[in-house]
């Protein structure tokens, strides 16, 4: 399933326009400057409704999208795929503009406190990304340039809510439909919580040297059965990095140690205590502590992700036919090379 779509990626798809500055307002001085001014003129690549976007604007997403195709093989000096792309990208903001000019349109109450809230949003996933606030520089306050950006974001939300595009309502039965479609891919898998005390020995090392790391997980392993404490004994003597927390793994599935240790950890009982287990790390004595079998997560648990996933496909399907019925009735002049 494409975890990727949803509500976070429609807003920021077109919020990603207002950021870099894709569309600009005709009636600004710096947009009047930069078309007056001979040194400094920028390339007009399309008109949206008499407003311009600039090359400048355009050719970071075009290089993006190249450096991928790079990487997956593709030749970037084929004239013809770099136009599909220039192409691509340019119907992107062609969109994005409309939209953007349907937005001013609107008159939107309370436009104060929605940008403070859009400004909270903002330091709250920043903060979620770097661990550490965000501070303007005015200390805190909301610059000129910031409030400028967080009222046209607010305005593309309203306008997409207000034409049912930006959280569309999902009729329940479509959700469950969805799980019970497949409620196999809702499942999660078997795991255990185990620790470990691990003998370490080279696999190419000598057959005197193996029988001795043998023995000391032996020893161990008999010094547990009579009463000693496991992870006190694997700080003492465990060659592994979790000997600091007494051996701990945590909780593992299938796959993340050694097919050999696998198939003991998995078998144990909780509480139980392995016989010796060599794997090509050396030598392990494994205990079990509590296993979590594989289960059906309930649609109660799963129907909120579900319908944030709907309602991402369902935005992204009203949001390019309202695009398309814009268009319609637009003016839009592509001047790309």
């Amino acid at each position: 399933m494409r975890k990727q779509v949803g509500i976070a990626y429609l807003r920021l798809a077109v919020a990603a326009m207002l950021v870099a500055g894709c569309v600009a307002d005709p009636s600004s001085e710096d947009v009047r400057a930069a078309e007056q001014s001979g040194a400094k003129a920028r390339k007009v690549v399309a008109r949206v409704n008499g407003e311009p976007i600039y090359e400048d604007q355009l050719q970071p997403a075009v290089e993006r999208s190249l450096a991928q195709l790079t990487r997956h093989g593709a030749r970037t000096d084929d004239a013809d795929l770099v136009k599909r792309v220039q192409a691509r990208h340019l119907n992107e903001l062609i969109g994005n503009a409309l939209v953007y000019q349907e937005s001013r349109k609107l008159t939107i109450e309370n436009m104060d406190e929605k940008v403070e809230q859009k400004m909270k949003e903002v330091e709250s996933r920043h903060e979620a990304r770097q661990g550490m606030a965000m501070h303007s520089k005015a200390g805190g306050a909301i610059t000129g340039d910031t409030r400028e950006l967080l009222e046209a974001r607010v305005r593309v939300d309203e306008y997409l809510r207000e034409q049912g595009v930006l959280e569309p309502e999902i009729p329940e039965e479509r959700i469950r439909e969805m799980y019970d479609a497949d409620p196999e891919s809702f499942s999660t898998t078997e795991t255990v919580n185990v620790s470990h005390i691990l003998i370490a020995v080279d696999g190419q090392a000598e057959t005197e040297e193996k029988q001795r790391a043998r023995q000391e997980a032996e020893r161990i392993r008999e010094e547990i059965l009579a009463g000693g404490d496991f992870a006190e004994l694997a700080k003492a003597h465990s060659d592994c990095r979790t000997a600091s927390t007494g051996g701990d793994l945590g909780q593992i599935k299938r796959g993340y140690m050694p097919a050999a240790f696998d198939e003991v950890a998995f078998s144990l009982e909780k509480d139980a205590l392995s016989e010796v287990v060599e794997t090509r790390f050396g030598y392990h004595v494994i205990r079990l502590v509590d296993r979590q079998p594989a289960r059906l997560v309930p649609y109660e648990q799963m129907r909120a992700f579900l319908k944030t996933y709907l309602q991402g496909e369902e935005s992204k399907k009203r949001l390019a036919a309202h695009i398309a019925e814009l268009r319609s009735r637009s003016e839009i002049e592509i001047l790309l090379d």
